[in-house]
C-alpha cells in the first residue's frame, strides 16, 4: 500500500524528526510502504528501462574473480550514471546466489548529524521501487527495536538516496529477499561493537551484508583538498589507502585511515558497521570490484567524488569437510575414553587424509552450554596433527584452571568439541599488522608468554589495542607489556570449526 496524503499530514515533518530524536514513539495511522522518493532523478522511473538499464550494467561488469558466495558488500549510491557501473561490478558477483534476508547499511545525508544510533522502522512493510516492493523483515526489525542504539523514525528515511539506490541492484542481482533498512546516525565507537552484537545473530548464510558509501569527496565544494596538483594520481593512491585496509576487513586499519587523512567517504558509519560484524565473525577475505571518479567521467577535477565497490567471502580453509569431520571425531572419541579412565584408542594412520598425517598445531576448546570446560593446545607442529588433536583433547579434559570442578564423563553427551587448526607463528614488526577477526596472538617478555586465539578477540570486538593488553595481562604482565622494546610479537590464524554453534560464547580461553 502506498502511503498516502492522509498519513503525511497527521504530524508535520520536522516534528516527526523531533520525536524520534527525542526516543518518543512515532506511529503511523496505517501500514506504511516507503515510496520511491530518487526514481525519475537518481535513476529511471519506467519499470522496463529501469531493468534494461540495471541487467545491461551487470552483463557488461568484469567477470566474477571468485565463485564463493559473497557474505557482503560494498557499493555506491551517487546517481546511476556516475555511480552505478562501479556498483555493478560488485552486485554482478551476488548472481547464481540467493539470500533470504539483506541488511543494506546506509545514513541520512539530511539528518546525519541530528540523531543517535541507528534509524529502523517501525512500521514499514515495504520499500518500493519501479521494479516492485521490496518486503522488509519485520521480525528483524521488531527485534532490533528491542535494543538501546535502534530507532525509528520516518522521515529520516523518507527522501533518503543512499539505501533506495541498492534496491533496484539487488531486484535485478538477487531476486526476492526481504530487507532490513538501517540508516546509521551519530555512533561511538563502542556503539559498533554492540550494534553488531545485536545484529550478529540474525547473520547466516542466507543473509547478505550490504554498506552504502561513496568515497573521497574531494574540491572547494565540499571542503576537502588535502593536494592541488595531480589530481587523478593522487586521488586514486586515497582510494588504495582506504581500500588496503577494507580488504582485510580490518575496523581499526579503516578507523586509522580515517583519522590519519581526514579521508571524506560519506558512508565511514556504514562501512565500519559493516567491518565491526566480519571481524566479530571470524574476518572475511575481500576483493575490490572497481574503481572510478567522477573527475575522470566528465574530465572536470576541480571536485571530484571517487567511487569504489568491494565484495567479502569467507575466508578459505586449507581442511575440507571430510578431514574436519575426521578431527572432530577423533576428538570426540578421546574426549569420551579419557573421561571414562579409558585410554583414548588410535586410528589407523593409512587410512587417514594426508593433511592429518603431516605435522600441525591446534587447540582443542571444550564447552557445556557454552560454558568453556576445558582448552589446551600446541603452538609449535612438532607432531602429525592428527596426534595433536588427540593429545590437546586429553589435556583439556584436565586443563589444571578447572581443578576444582573438573569436567566429568556425565558432561559427555552435552559437550561441545571446537578445533583451532593453527597457522605458523609469524614474528609482528608493528602493531598495525595485527587484525582483529584474523589473527591470533602470542606474546613474550622475560619468562612469561600469553596466548589467546582469534576468536577470543574477535567474539568480544575487541579493537587492536584491547586484544593486546589482553594477551598480556594472560601473560601475567601490565597491559602496556606489549611496547616494551624486549617484547616479542607473534600472530598466528586459526581454521574454527566445532560440533555445533553453542548458544552462547565461554567466557575466556587460551
Amino acid at each position: 500500500m502506498r502511503a498516502g496524503p492522509k498519513q503525511r499530514i497527521l504530524i508535520p515533518s520536522f516534528l516527526w524528526l523531533v520525536l524520534g530524536v527525542l526516543g518518543l514513539p512515532v506511529a503511523s495511522a496505517q501500514e506504511q510502504v516507503r515510496a520511491p522518493a530518487c526514481a525519475g532523478t537518481w535513476y529511471p522511473a519506467e519499470a522496463d528501462s529501469l531493468r534494461r538499464l540495471v541487467e545491461s550494467l551487470l552483463d557488461a561488469a568484469p567477470a566474477p574473480r571468485t565463485s564463493n558466495k559473497p557474505v557482503a558488500i560494498i557499493a555506491p549510491h551517487a546517481g546511476y550514471r556516475f555511480s552505478a557501473p562501479t556498483a555493478a561490478a560488485a552486485y554482478r558477483y551476488l548472481r547464481g546466489h540467493t539470500y533470504r534476508r539483506v541488511f543494506v547499511l546506509a545514513f541520512s545525508h539530511r539528518y546525519a548529524g541530528a540523531y543517535r544510533g541507528i534509524d529502523v522502522p517501525h512500521n514499514l512493510t515495504a520499500y518500493r521501487t519501479p521494479l516492485g516492493d521490496v518486503p522488509v523483515d519485520v521480525e528483524v526489525c521488531q527485534a532490533l527495536h528491542k535494543h538501546r542504539l535502534f530507532t525509528g523514525n520516518p522521515e529520516i528515511g523518507r527522501q533518503e538516496h543512499s539505501l533506495e539506490l541498492q534496491l533496484p541492484m539487488l531486484q535485478c542481482a538477487i531476486g526476492e529477499f526481504r530487507l532490513v533498512p538501517l540508516l546509521i546516525g551519530q555512533t561511538a565507537p563502542g556503539d559498533y561493537v554492540a550494534a553488531a552484537e545485536a545484529i550478529r545473530p540474525w547473520m547466516d548464510q542466507s543473509t547478505l551484508l550490504v554498506a552504502s558509501s561513496d568515497f573521497t569527496h574531494y574540491g572547494p565544494a565540499y571542503g576537502y583538498q588535502p593536494f592541488d596538483n595531480d589530481r587523478p594520481a593522487r586521488l586514486a593512491e586515497l582510494a588504495d589507502k582506504a581500500a588496503a585496509p577494507i580488504l582485510l576487513a580490518d575496523v581499526d586499519g579503516f578507523l586509522a585511515h580515517l583519522a590519519a587523512t581526514g579521508d571524506t567517504i560519506c558512508g565511514r558509519g556504514p562501512i565500519t558497521l559493516l567491518l565491526r560484524i566480519l571481524s566479530m565473525n571470524g574476518g572475511a577475505e575481500g576483493l575490490r570490484a572497481a574503481m572510478e571518479t567522477s573527475g575522470q567521467l566528465t574530465g572536470d577535477w576541480t571536485n571530484s567524488v571517487t567511487y569504489q565497490s568491494f565484495v567479502f567471502v569467507p575466508r578459505p580453509g586449507t581442511l575440507d569437510e571430510a578431514a574436519r569431520g575426521e578431527l572432530l571425531r577423533l576428538a570426540r572419541q578421546t574426549v569420551t575414553a579419557v573421561l571414562n579412565g579409558r585410554e583414548p584408542p588410535l586410528p589407523d594412520e593409512d587410512r587417514l587424509p594426508p593433511a592429518l598425517r603431516g605435522d600441525g598445531a591446534c587447540f582443542v576448546t571444550l564447552e557445556n552450554k557454552g560454558e568453556l570446560r576445558g582448552c589446551i593446545g600446541n603452538m609449535v607442529a612438532d607432531s602429525p596433527l592428527y596426534r595433536s588433536v588427540i593429545r590437546n583433547a586429553t589435556n583439556a579434559c584436565r586443563d589444571p584452571r578447572f581443578t576444582s570442578h573438573p569436567v566429568t564423563a556425565g558432561e559427555v553427551p552435552e559437550l561441545r568439541i571446537e578445533i583451532s587448526y593453527l597457522t605458523p607463528l609469524k614474528r609482528v614488526n608493528r602493531p598495525d599488522e595485527i587484525v582483529v577477526g584474523r589473527h591470533g596472538l602470542l606474546i613474550s617478555l622475560g619468562e612469561r608468554r600469553g596466548v589467546l586465539l582469534p576468536q577470543v578477540a574477535y567474539e568480544r570486538g575487541w579493537s587492536r589495542e584491547e586484544f593486546l593488553a589482553q594477551t598480556c595481562r594472560k601473560a601475567g604482565l601490565p597491559p602496556d607489556a606489549w611496547k616494551h622494546p624486549d617484547a616479542r610479537i607473534d600472530s598466528f590464524e586459526a581454521e574454527v570449526f566445532g560440533e555445533s554453534e553453542p548458544a552462547t560464547r565461554p567466557a575466556s580461553r587460551p
